[in-house]
C-alpha cells in the first residue's frame, strides 16, 4: 500500500497569525441544476479537482482604480475593507504598467504567508479557484508551478485585475488561490497536510532565497544548488499541540 505523500506547512510570519486560516482539502459544491446535467456532475471536472487545496482570504479588500490625466489610482474602499490604509501601503505591490498584458488589466501582488515544504522531490501548484464562490469574477491568480523539496519561499497572491469589470473585491475567508501538489511518478497523488513549526532550520532555508530575483535572472541551477545542500535534512516537524 502506497504512503501519502507528506507536506510541511507553517506561517512565516509575526502579525496577526490568528487571522490567517489553515489550508483546507477543497470540495466541489454538488451540482444541483436540474437532473444533474451541470459541469459540476462532469466526472472530468470532479477529478481535476481531487487533491486541491484552497487558501482563504485572512481578509476583507475593496480596491478601486482611477486613472485622471493619464496618473493611476488605486485606492481601498472603506469601511468595506477590514485592512487599515497603512497596512494596505505596506503589503500592497502593484506591478509597472508597462508589464500588464493591457492597460486595463492591473498586475499587482499581496503577500501570503504560507510556506510548504518536502521531505522527498515534490512541486506545488498555485493556480485560480476558478469552481469556488466568490463575490467578483473579474482577477485571475498569475499561475505558476516549482519544486518544494529545494526551494522554500512564502507564496503571494499575485494576480490579473480586469479593471473594466469594477471594483477588486475579496471577503474574509474566500479562496484566494488554489494548490496542489506532484512527486515526479504522480500529478495527483494522496497528500498528508501537516502544519510544523517555523523552524530555525526554515528560516535558513529562507535567508537561502529571499531577494534573489533582485541579484540575478535564470534561477533554475540555484535551484539544483539548493536542494543538494539539504543534504538530506528533514524540514517536517510536526507542530505540538
Amino acid at each position: 500500500m502506497s504512503k501519502d505523500l507528506q507536506i510541511g506547512w507553517c506561517l512565516c510570519t509575526d502579525e496577526a497569525r490568528i487571522a490567517y486560516p489553515a489550508p483546507s482539502r477543497f470540495f466541489p459544491n454538488k451540482d444541483v441544476s436540474k437532473e444533474s446535467r451541470g459541469f459540476l456532475s462532469c466526472p472530468a471536472v470532479r477529478k481535476q479537482l481531487e487533491g486541491v487545496f484552497s487558501i482563504g482570504s485572512p481578509f476583507s479588500i475593496r480596491l478601486r482604480f482611477t486613472k485622471i490625466d493619464g496618473t493611476i489610482n488605486i485606492q481601498p474602499v472603506y469601511p468595506f475593507t477590514s485592512l487599515n490604509e497603512q497596512k494596505i501601503q505596506q503589503m500592497l505591490v502593484v506591478e509597472p504598467p508597462d508589464t500588464w498584458r493591457n492597460s486595463h488589466t492591473v498586475v499587482l501582488q499581496l503577500p501570503s504567508p504560507y510556506l510548504f515544504f518536502s521531505d522527498s522531490p515534490t512541486a506545488i501548484e498555485q493556480f485560480h479557484p476558478s469552481v469556488a464562490d466568490t463575490t467578483s469574477m473579474n482577477w485571475r491568480v498569475v499561475p505558476g508551478e516549482f519544486d518544494i523539496y529545494s526551494w522554500q519561499r512564502p507564496l503571494n497572491w499575485s494576480i490579473e485585475w480586469d479593471t473594466n469589470l469594477g471594483d477588486l473585491i475579496i471577503r474574509v475567508g474566500e479562496p484566494l488561490y488554489f494548490c496542489r501538489f506532484k512527486e515526479p511518478n504522480s500529478s495527483n497523488p494522496s497528500v498528508d497536510l501537516i502544519e510544523c513549526e517555523f523552524t530555525n532550520q526554515l528560516q535558513e532555508r529562507l535567508h537561502l532565497t529571499r531577494g534573489i530575483t533582485s541579484v540575478r535572472k535564470g534561477i533554475g541551477p540555484l535551484m539544483k544548488r539548493a536542494g543538494k545542500l539539504r543534504s538530506g535534512q528533514s524540514l517536517i516537524k510536526k507542530k505540538s499541540s
